[in-house]
């Protein structure tokens, strides 16, 4: 049984090739032969397989299923030197080790099977050394296998649970992609174990050209992403007579799908170990700019923030390949992929109504962060800055209230305040009003309690929440000129004690207001905004803006309005969080969201 297929740079996925091979530094690089169809290696030079993608989690595959035997096949052709290797970090420092050494002598092509002694590691990874003896050497595929019987194997069907709004470019390019390589490919081992379930939040997406019998798409009222996955999830329940799942894989719908990651899923949990048929496979978010680099693999809630998990790692690094294998505790993953097992999920245990922001995080605190990772289960997602909007920071105040009202009943009204202030303070040293508003609000809606989150349509809310929020548009249509010299500087890092003093007053709010200027719309440095009397807020990746003015009134009416606001959490935070609590197993019942969604 194929347990991993060796990858080749591709064009649809990712064509780094450090995510495949690393060549040795100062020799020939190999290059792909298209008439071979195959990776030409240069004579005397090394070809490693340690990367992202070709390396073999050897210590969790150990640990997590019911893996008796390993071993590695390669394609080859010409003489070639094969040497396995280990690999594992302990603390911050790396290990290799050789552990078999073998020389092939392929001629134009050849197979070789080299067994990996299970006992070679506990952690870390395994993979191989290629080392050309001459001129005609080539590396054509491979895989690590294993012998099981079949009745030893898990049953395992998957159906994915995608919510999409107006995302049609990327819901017809990842369908295309996985009728291809999957549900319309009888080669395929996955072939009739995967089915794809789709809630069109937008009511936009040609149904009948889309539709099959493994594809289900059905038009939804907008009640966000939370609305569309819990639709998911009923319409995979109601299948049950059809096809009973076994999984459901929770997926964002502006993101590319990597076939091989759903490949490694599928494998994975047929060889599951019994006790650990609980388990959700959690996957990478890559990004899609700049696809070696993983933006965050799970998190953890600290009550005031998510702490990502295994941020910002170059995984063209064999070093930060090691690191996604160390295992640490998290909370939960976002719902960009997460498969979860069908066990966790029910007409009794749905999302919460929270539209956007946190609903997975909220999900995954209820159902427990019992959570396996594995290199290569991964996708690419946009960069958050190409969706960052205004509205995020009504909701994410709310939703943070409501999620720690419920899960976390220690965190007092006292650090809810503090994170009120924090957010209003951030907006108004750059200049952002309208943020502003959207912050009190945040909070007074969570005040008025659980009945006040249902009363409203949530659809009707949202469109009132963004017509309320900066709105990005074209350079040329800002009064502001864009300078691309002082928006780079801008760009830098300022972790002065002077900029702190600034900040403790308001970043010179009651100085004499200076010259406007550029400042990245995402990230606004405040050392960059001081004394400022306009910010040309410009999002980069879009190459839209918008224009913040500095006031002095409006500066000082917010402030005194978020320090009332405090007050009345002194006084309405425990028992808003009250209604939120008695409410909880209501809000994600079958019979709330049958109701909520109009079905009944």
């Amino acid at each position: 049984m194929i347990l991993q297929e060796l990858l080749f740079p591709n064009g649809d996925t990712c064509s780094t090739l450090e995510m495949y091979f690393h060549p040795r530094e100062g020799e020939h690089a190999p290059w792909r032969d298209p008439e071979l169809d195959a990776l030409r290696l240069p004579q005397w030079s090394h070809l490693d397989l340690d990367t992202y993608f070709n390396s073999f989690s050897i210590g969790k595959w150990r640990k997590y299923t019911k893996l008796g035997n390993l071993s590695l096949s390669l394609e080859l052709a010409g003489e070639v030197q094969v040497q396995l290797v280990h690999w594992e970090m302990i603390g911050n420092k790396k290990f290799r080790h050789v552990f078999a050494e073998h020389i092939c002598h392929a001629g134009e092509r050849g197979t070789f099977d080299f067994e990996i002694p299970m006992e070679t590691a506990e952690r870390g990874v395994v993979c191989c050394s290629l080392y050309a003896l001459d001129q005609a050497c080539a590396l054509f595929g491979g895989a690590y296998e294993t012998e099981i019987a079949t009745e030893q194997l898990n049953a395992v069907d998957i159906a994915v649970d995608i919510c999409t709004f107006r995302r049609e470019a990327f819901i017809e390019r990842n369908l295309d992609l996985l009728n291809r390589e999957i549900i319309k490919n009888p080669d395929c081992e996955m072939y009739g174990h995967l089915d794809v379930f789709i809630a069109d939040n937008g009511k936009t997406l040609d149904i009948p050209r889309l539709q099959g019998e493994r594809i289900h798409i059905v038009p939804n009222k907008n009640t966000g992403g939370s609305g569309g996955f819990a639709r998911g999830m009923m319409e995979i329940i109601d299948y049950a007579p059809v096809r009973a799942f076994t999984h459901v894989l929770v997926m964002d719908d502006d993101v590319l799908i990597n076939p091989d990651a759903l490949l490694r899923n599928y494998r994975l949990l047929r060889l599951l170990k019994p006790e650990y048929a609980g388990k959700t496979i959690a996957g990478a978010m890559l990004r899609l700019d700049n696809r070696w680099k993983q933006h965050e693999c799970c998190g953890n809630w600290n009550g005031r923030f998510v702490e990502s998990g295994k941020r910002r790692l170059d995984l063209r690094k064999v070093e930060n390949v090691l690191k996604n294998e160390v295992e640490v505790p998290f909370d939960f993953n976002a719902w960009w992929y997460s498969c979860i097992p069908m066990s966790r999920i029910s007409n009794d245990n749905l999302p919460m109504p929270m539209f956007i922001r946190m609903d997975d995080v909220e999900f995954g605190l209820r159902t427990g962060g019992d959570i396996l990772t594995l290199n290569g289960i991964c996708l690419w997602h946009e960069p958050f800055a190409y969706k960052f909007t205004s509205s995020m920071d009504y909701y994410e105040i709310r939703n943070l209230m409501m999620m720690n009202a419920i899960h976390r009943p220690d965190v007092t009204w006292v650090k809810m305040s503090e994170q009120l202030l924090y957010r209003v303070l951030a907006n108004l040293v750059r200049y952002r009003y309208k943020d502003c508003e959207l912050v009190l609000r945040g909070v007074e809606d969570y005040l008025a309690g659980a009945e006040g989150l249902t009363r409203r349509d949530a659809d009707a809310l949202h469109k009132e929440i963004m017509a309320a929020s900066d709105k990005f548009v074209t350079l040329d249509e800002l009064e502001l000129q864009f300078d691309e010299k002082t928006y780079r500087k801008n760009l830098k890092k300022n972790k002065s004690l002077l900029s702190t003093v600034r900040l403790a007053f308001l970043n010179g709010l009651f100085l004499p207001p200076k010259g406007p200027t550029v400042v990245d719309a995402f990230l606004s440095p405040p050392w960059a905004c001081y004394r400022r009397k306009a910010l040309l807020n410009y999002n980069e990746l879009s190459g839209r803006g918008f224009v913040t003015r500095r006031s002095v009134l409006k500066s000082l009416s917010y402030l005194f309005r978020a320090i009332g606001l405090c007050f009345r959490l002194a006084t309405g935070y425990n028992a808003a969080g009250q209604t939120y609590r008695e409410a909880h197993k209501v809000l994600t019942s079958r019979a709330f969201w049958d109701q909520y969604l109009e079905l009944k």
